[in-house]
């Protein structure tokens, strides 16, 4: 489908590409940091699969641990906890934030070692509230979606133990892979600096290869590739490729090609936030739906925006509107919507976590990325209005609703 607007916005470009290479073939900067504005001097890593696994084993956790984990988050957070041999311990969710809730977080902290709190959609968790609940236990605070977002003007990634941030494509940098790891300890940056400096540089061989397929990931994801073959690579690559074989965690140091963009794209990184967070008070604005199906910005809070969240009362209607946005060349996104399964199946989920297993059935992501232009917002705008209209008076998963477009407004 030609035109079809993606969710996400992978930013990199031949320009990029040229630039990557000569970083890729130069001498390699051992040792070098990334400043990231209101946090300080971080360390670089490959993935934030990577950083989670060097931030779980610079708290010197013993082997087995059990990590307080929400169940409503990207499940390689799961997979990176599994591979630094501790347990994810699934707690659950607000409603109103989709992060982790301190609340639950009490309740089980006897069972509990350490914690993940996961900034969702670059929303924020409550995090005085969950340094209460957890107690002495460490957090491990995950701002792969949260890169610039505050809390009473103090930024995510400073308020836990250890802070890690992700540059990978499709977020606010977009740079490839890479991430980067924080903390206000010091003997912990050393911990953490020594842990990744521990692990092999990739070779001149391994950055080529990854600023080609950087290129060639990003043009699918983007129009018009997009809609004419990358979606289609992206669904059957879903549909065939086990939850095993996917996000492999490779321990390695970052590719010097990612750090130097993450470095460049720094700099202009306010702008990116001010141009989404205004598409998302657009949003706010506009939207014909019931305001608990949006997701306000919490007072004291200054949220990024990374993804604009609407929360449906039924899986039914959700699966309809994200049918419809297609039939107009949108193409949202249903974040995590199996991650109970996921959880069950390879993590010994049992179920206890009632509002992210909602959340996961009810959540639709509509592109609001900083890219899209007034006309792009409009007519997702309207699209959305008008897709509501006809879905709204549905009340069981039964119901069938007449999606055609002849039957919606002009």
């Amino acid at each position: 489908m030609i035109g079809l607007l993606p969710t996400e916005y992978w930013d990199y470009g031949l320009k990029d590409v040229f630039r990557g290479m000569a970083v890729a073939l130069g001498p390699r900067r051992p040792g070098a940091m990334v400043d990231i504005p209101g946090i300080g001097s971080c360390v670089p890593a490959r993935s934030g699969r990577v950083a989670v696994i060097a931030a779980i084993k610079a708290l010197d956790l013993p082997a087995g641990s059990r990590i307080g984990v929400p169940l409503y988050c990207c499940p390689v957070v799961f997979k990176a906890i599994k591979a630094a041999g501790c347990v994810p311990r699934f707690v659950d969710v607000e409603r109103d934030t989709y992060c982790i809730s301190a609340e639950n977080l009490y309740a089980k902290r006897s069972q509990i070692d350490a914690v993940i709190a996961v900034h969702m959609f670059g929303n924020l968790c409550d995090m005085p509230s969950l340094k209460g609940a957890a107690g002495d236990r460490p957090i491990i605070e995950d701002c792969a979606q949260s890169l610039g977002s505050k809390l009473d003007g103090q930024e995510a990634g400073s308020f836990g133990t250890i802070g890690f941030f992700s540059f990978r494509s499709g977020k606010y940098l977009s740079v490839g892979e890479g991430a980067a790891l924080f903390s206000n300890r010091q003997d912990l940056r050393s911990r953490l600096s020594e842990l990744i400096s521990g692990m092999p540089a990739p070779s001149r061989g391994d950055e080529c290869s990854h600023v080609a397929v950087t290129y060639i990931r990003s043009a699918l994801r983007r129009k018009p590739l997009f809609g004419i073959l990358g979606r289609l690579i992206w669904s059957a690559y879903n549909k065939s490729v086990d939850y095993t074989a996917k996000s492999p965690i490779v321990l390695s140091q970052s590719y010097s090609s990612d750090l130097a963009l993450a470095i460049d794209r720094l700099r202009v990184l306010d702008s990116a936030i001010q141009r989404q967070r205004a598409n998302a008070d657009f949003y706010s604005r506009t939207l014909g739906l019931d305001p608990g199906m949006l997701c306000a910005e919490k007072p004291g809070a200054f949220y990024n925006r990374y993804l604009y969240p609407i929360i449906f009362p039924l899986p039914k209607q959700r699966d309809l509107m994200a049918e419809y946005l297609y039939s107009q060349r949108i193409a949202a996104i249903q974040p995590y919507k199996d991650i109970a399964n996921v959880a069950a199946t390879h993590y010994g989920y049992m179920g206890d976590c009632p509002v992210a297993e909602k959340v996961a059935n009810g959540v639709l992501a509509i592109p609001s990325n900083y890219s899209l232009r007034k006309s792009d917002l409009e007519h997702i705008a309207r699209s959305v209005n008008e897709g509501w209209k006809a879905i709204s008076t549905i009340r069981d998963v039964h119901s069938k609703c007449d999606m055609n477009t002849s039957s919606f407004g002009s």
